[in-house]
């Protein structure tokens, strides 16, 4: 991703972010107006948000959101201090309890704010300047306890801390658990870029061994297609080393490096093997991962070659709508354990698909003891 990208994708991010903090302090502050006065006069909302002791309450409230956030969670918390977050926590909650900030910081002066707007009474009857009225009946002039005085536990503040204590934990450890989840991503893709990069080392020496080996017999025999056999060899390792380094390549070259290699396979057929090789459909367009193919067509040529026994390798690659179908068969021809080395072959081949083409790629390998059959399956890139 481009420098510039990247940085307008974080700004946006941010930007996100603070919209999404704002509307959730608004909220916040909505909830301490809601209780205090159901039926406010006009502008006491406004009045309450401008006074002093609502700012120290919201105060309050953002330094144990903010610090939770910010501090704690991932100080203690994250790192599994779990007793000494636990402690802070009870810490606070007595802290809150025992303060009242809702109830001392807004509630009180609410209903202070409110006595200055009553209209004061009339003077009662019987009532003397300097002297408070008599109470009827002879009853006690000791001032009745006010039923909105001072409660004794402050519920108010006790909700608003566990709610902004858990909001701040939830979204600290759902942070926390997407940046895992990305680190963890991007490890795997890594990994298996890794993995890709080692199955391609082991496949391609492996390759072109085998094929130096049928050019040197050509050689050694003095045939008029050594020429032409090292062209074809120079042409499938350009298109190794210059193209099968990326993880998709064109068919169209993924199909004239295994003709090459058909081609030059072909000169060591002797009589009793015969060969079907056929392409059909169009590749133009089509992408598929380098040298997918070319382990079970060597596979083939490798155990299925027999100087004693008839046998036939059918090689078939049809491409129909997007998708590339392959089939490789041959005879299972006897050999002794020193011919039986099949170096990486189709077990790495297989993992390189679970890479690539994860999920999305039927294979199928049938030996009946016989005959060995490779079906394969992909979607063009």
């Amino acid at each position: 991703m481009p420098d510039g990208q990247s940085t307008r994708t974080a700004m946006f991010r941010v930007k996100n972010l603070w919209i999404i903090h704002l509307l959730g302090w608004v909220l916040f502050m909505s909830l301490p107006l809601t209780i205090v006065s159901r039926e406010p006069s006009a502008g006491f909302p406004v009045r309450i948000l401008q006074s002093g002791w609502f700012s120290s309450f919201f105060l309050v409230y953002a330094t144990l959101f903010y610090g939770n956030l910010l501090v704690l969670v991932p100080k203690l918390y994250l790192k599994q201090h779990y007793v000494a977050y636990a402690a802070v926590f009870v810490g606070l909650l007595v802290a809150i309890y025992f303060s009242k900030p809702f109830e001392r910081l807004i509630f009180r002066n609410f209903r202070q704010e409110q006595g200055r707007e009553l209209r004061p009474e009339p003077p009662r009857e019987g009532f003397r300047e300097g002297r408070p009225p008599r109470p009827p009946h002879g009853g006690d002039a000791r001032p009745m306890p006010r039923p909105n005085g001072e409660r004794a536990v402050d519920f108010v503040s006790l909700t608003l801390f566990i709610v902004v204590w858990a909001v701040a934990m939830a979204i600290r450890i759902s942070r926390e658990w997407r940046q895992s989840e990305r680190r963890a991503i991007l490890s795997e893709a890594e990994k298996a870029h890794a993995e890709l990069s080692f199955f391609k080392a082991q496949i391609n020496p492996h390759f072109l061994f085998n094929t130096l080996n049928n050019i040197y017999a050509l050689a050694v025999s003095s045939s008029a297609h050594t020429a032409p056999s090292i062209l074809k060899l120079s042409q499938m390792m350009r298109y190794i080393t210059e193209e099968a380094t990326e993880n998709y390549v064109p068919l169209e070259d993924e199909l004239a490096c295994l003709e090459n290699y058909v081609e030059l396979q072909k000169l060591r057929l002797n009589a009793k093997t015969s060969l079907d090789y056929e392409v059909k459909g169009q590749p133009e367009g089509i992408r598929i991962a380098p040298l997918i193919l070319m382990t079970f067509v060597e596979n083939a040529f490798k155990y299925g070659v027999s100087n004693h026994r008839e046998s036939v390798i059918r090689i078939a690659v049809e491409v129909a709508g997007g998708d590339i179908r392959f089939l490789c068969q041959n005879r299972i021809i006897e050999r002794n354990r020193e011919e039986e080395r099949t170096g990486v072959g189709i077990l790495n081949t297989q993992k390189r698909l679970d890479l690539l083409y994860s999920g999305f790629y039927d294979f199928d390998i049938h030996n009946d003891g016989e005959i060995f059959t490779v079906k394969l399956k992909l979607p063009g890139r």
